[in-house]
C-alpha cells in the first residue's frame, strides 16, 4: 500500500454535527486493519474534543487545538506545545462581552468578533497569532499550527511526511497539507483548499472521505505519479532550456548508456535531489561509485563485507524517516555480490511494506544482478515502484525488469545489440517509432534522452543536459582494473624516437606503465600532453585529464622534480584507492 498514514481533520472532514459519521468511523477501522497509522488533527480545544469524539483510541496520535496540544491515546500521554491562555486576556475578552472558549493553550472565538479581539489583544499587550477555520477564529502562540503539531507526531511515530496523506476542508488545514507529502479534501472543502490539494474526493464530509478511504486510498488507485506537486528536476532541454522533471514517486526509472556516457553522474545527481527533498534513498553500489554521496548530510555509507551485515546496515532506514544509505559492495568478491544484493532487496522489500521506506532504491550495474539467473523475482518488489535501475547492458536485464520500467533516461548508446533490445522496449514507453533510438547513438557525452510510458511519439527527440551536482562523481578504480579499452585505443609508451616500448589497455595497466617506464619516455609524453589527452578521450574523465594536464605543464616549466610520482599520485587520489 502506497500510503502508510492518514492525517484527518475533524469538523467538515470526518465529522458533522459534532460526531464522526458512521461511514467515516467504519472506514477508519478498515484503514487500521489494513495497517495504516491514523492521526486526528483538529482546531477543537482538547476538552471539547474529548466530549464530542468517543473514539480517540482509534488514532495513533491526536493533534488538538490547531497544533497546540498533542495526545497519544495508547500511551495516555499529552504534551502542550505552548503556554496556557494569559488570564488577563481572558478577563479582557469577558469584559468586552466577547464569547470565547479557552483550551489548554488556545483561545477559540468567532471570526465576526475579530476586530474586537484585536483591540483586546492590544489593550493587554498579549501576542497571539490568528488562525481561521471557516467562521471560527483561534488565537495561538507564535509558530504553532496544525502543520507544526503534525510534524511532531510524525517524528514520534517514525513516519516520513512523504508517506502521509492529509485530508481536510478549511483554511487552517493548509498548514496541515504543507506538513504532509500528499493532500486531499472532500467536495465541501473551501475553494482555497480545493485549489491546493492533490485530489478532491467526490461527496461531502465523512461520507465522501469514507468512500475515498475504502476505495482509491486503500486500493492504491490514486495516480500519485501524475501529481504536478511531486516532481524532481533532472536537467534542462538543450534546445530551449525548459526544465526537465520526472515524478518523485510512483515510477520505476531506467538509466542507461555506454560506459563513460554520464549515466552515473546523472544517477548520483538524482540521489542528491531526492535526499535534499527528504526522500529516503538506498543505493546498492556494487563498485563503490557512489561513496562520495556520504559527504552530504543525511546519507550514510556502509561498506558491506558479508551477507549478514546487510540487515544491520538497513536498520537506520527502518527507524529514521529521513535516513538514506549507500551500501558499498566494492570490497566483496564479484561471485558473492548477487547473493548480497538479493539479501538487501529482500530486506528492503520487507521494510517498505511496513514503513514505506526507502522511497527509492537505486541498483547500479544492474545487468550483473537483475539478469535471468540473478536476483529472484520475488525479492524485487518492482510492483511497489520507486526503483532506479542503472546499466550499460539493458539487453542482459530480464523481461520482468524491463517490463516494469515507467520512465527511460538514456545517455549515448552505440552498441547495436543494445539499441535493438531497446527497440523492443521503447515503443510502449515512447509511443512510436525508433527515431529516438537513432538519436541515442549520436548523443554527445553529458546529454540524455527521456521517454515516459504513454508519452506522445513521433517528432524530433528532445535531449537534455543534466542539472549540476553537489558532489564530484568519482569512479572507483577497482571497477576499471580489468576493464580493457577498445582495440586501437590503448596508450602506447614510446621513446623520443617513436619506438614503442610498452602499452596499456586499462587504467591499471597505464599506472603500472608509468611506474615502470624510463624517465625519457615519461618526459616525451608529458611534453606532448599525451597523458591528459588519452584520459580525456578514452575514459571521458575531464577532471583527471585537467589534473594531468596541469602536471604536464608544470613538468615542461621545470617546476616538478618527480614526474612519475606526480602522475601516479593524482590518479590514486582521484579514484580514492592506493591501487
Amino acid at each position: 500500500m502506497f500510503f502508510k498514514a492518514l492525517a484527518c481533520d475533524f469538523d467538515g472532514t470526518l465529522a458533522a454535527d459534532d460526531r464522526i459519521m458512521p461511514a467515516a468511523r467504519a472506514a477508519l477501522d478498515e484503514a487500521r486493519r489494513a495497517g495504516l497509522r491514523l492521526v486526528l488533527v483538529t482546531g477543537r480545544t482538547f476538552f471539547e474534543l474529548t466530549r464530542v469524539c468517543d473514539c480517540l483510541d482509534v488514532f495513533d496520535g491526536v493533534v488538538a487545538e490547531n497544533g497546540a496540544v498533542l495526545y497519544y491515546p495508547r500511551l495516555a500521554m499529552i504534551r502542550d506545545q505552548g503556554p496556557p491562555p494569559p488570564g488577563m486576556l481572558l478577563a479582557e475578552l469577558e469584559q468586552r462581552g466577547i464569547y470565547y472558549q479557552a483550551g489548554r493553550v488556545i483561545v477559540a472565538t468567532t471570526r465576526a468578533d475579530e476586530a474586537r479581539v484585536k483591540e483586546a489583544l492590544a489593550a493587554v499587550g498579549v501576542t497571539r497569532e490568528r488562525a481561521y477555520n471557516r467562521a471560527a477564529l483561534m488565537l495561538l502562540p507564535a509558530g504553532v499550527s496544525k502543520g507544526t503539531g503534525v510534524q511532531h507526531v510524525l517524528r514520534f511515530l517514525e513516519l516520513s511526511p512523504h508517506d502521509v496523506l492529509a485530508i481536510g476542508d478549511a483554511e487552517n488545514d493548509l498548514a496541515l497539507f504543507a506538513a504532509c507529502g500528499w493532500s486531499g479534501c472532500p467536495a465541501n472543502g473551501v475553494p482555497a483548499v480545493q485549489a491546493s490539494v492533490d485530489w478532491v474526493f467526490p461527496g461531502e464530509a465523512g461520507d465522501g472521505v469514507a468512500a475515498a478511504i475504502t476505495g482509491p486510498i486503500l486500493h492504491d488507485r490514486l495516480p500519485v505519479a501524475e501529481s504536478p506537486r511531486h516532481r524532481v528536476s533532472i536537467g534542462w532541454v538543450v534546445a530551449t532550456s525548459e526544465p526537465v522533471t520526472i515524478p518523485a514517486r510512483g515510477i520505476n526509472l531506467l538509466i542507461l548508456g555506454d560506459p563513460h556516457s554520464g549515466k552515473s553522474w546523472l544517477a548520483g545527481g538524482l540521489v542528491e535531489r531526492l535526499v535534499g527533498a527528504r526522500y529516503a534513498v538506498c543505493v546498492i553500489d556494487p563498485e563503490g561509485d557512489y561513496r562520495v554521496l556520504a559527504r552530504l548530510p543525511g546519507i550514510e555509507r556502509v561498506e558491506i563485507h558479508d551477507v549478514g551485515e546487510v540487515e544491520r546496515a538497513l536498520e537506520s532506514v527502518r527507524h529514521d524517516p529521513a535516513a538514506s544509505i549507500v551500501l558499498d559492495l566494492s570490497a566483496l568478491r564479484h561471485a558473492t555480490k548477487v547473493a548480497v544484493i538479493e539479501r538487501a532487496l529482500r530486506c528492503i522489500r520487507d521494510i517498505r511494506q511496513v514503513v514505506g521506506r526507502p522511497h527509492w532504491v537505486l541498483v547500479d550495474e544492474a545487468h550483473y544482478s537483475l539478469h535471468r539467473e540473478g536476483v529472484a523475482d520475488e525479492a524485487l518488489g518492482l510492483e511497489h515502484r520507486g526503483f532506479c535501475i542503472v546499466t550499460y547492458r539493458p539487453s542482459w536485464l530480464r523481461e520482468r525488469v524491463m517490463g516494469a520500467v515507467d520512465v527511460l533516461v538514456a545517455a549515448r548508446t552505440t552498441a547495436r545489440e543494445e539499441l535493438d533490445r531497446l527497440g523492443e522496449v521503447v515503443p510502449p514507453l515512447a509511443g512510436a517509432s525508433g527515431a529516438a533510438l537513432e538519436t541515442l547513438a549520436h548523443l554527445p557525452r553529458g546529454e540524455f534522452l527521456v521517454r515516459s510510458r504513454g508519452a506522445a511519439g513521433g517528432g524530433p527527440a528532445l535531449t537534455f543536459v543534466a542539472a549540476p551536482r553537489q558532489t564530484v562523481h568519482v569512479r572507483h578504480l577497482a571497477k576499471y582494473v580489468d576493464s580493457r579499452v577498445a582495440a586501437g585505443r590503448e596508450f602506447l609508451f614510446r621513446r623520443p624516437d617513436g619506438h614503442v616500448v610498452g602499452g596499456a589497455d586499462s587504467l591499471h595497466a597505464f599506472r603500472r606503465g608509468v611506474l615502470e617506464a624510463s624517465s625519457d619516455v615519461l618526459a616525451h609524453h608529458a611534453a606532448a600532453g599525451d597523458f591528459s589527452r588519452w584520459v580525456r578521450d578514452v575514459f571521458g574523465d575531464a577532471e583527471l585529464a585537467r589534473q594531468l594536464h596541469k602536471i604536464e605543464a608544470r613538468w615542461t616549466r621545470s617546476e616538478l622534480k618527480d614526474l612519475r610520482r606526480a602522475v601516479d599520485a593524482v590518479i590514486t587520489v582521484r579514484y580514492g584507492t592506493d591501487g
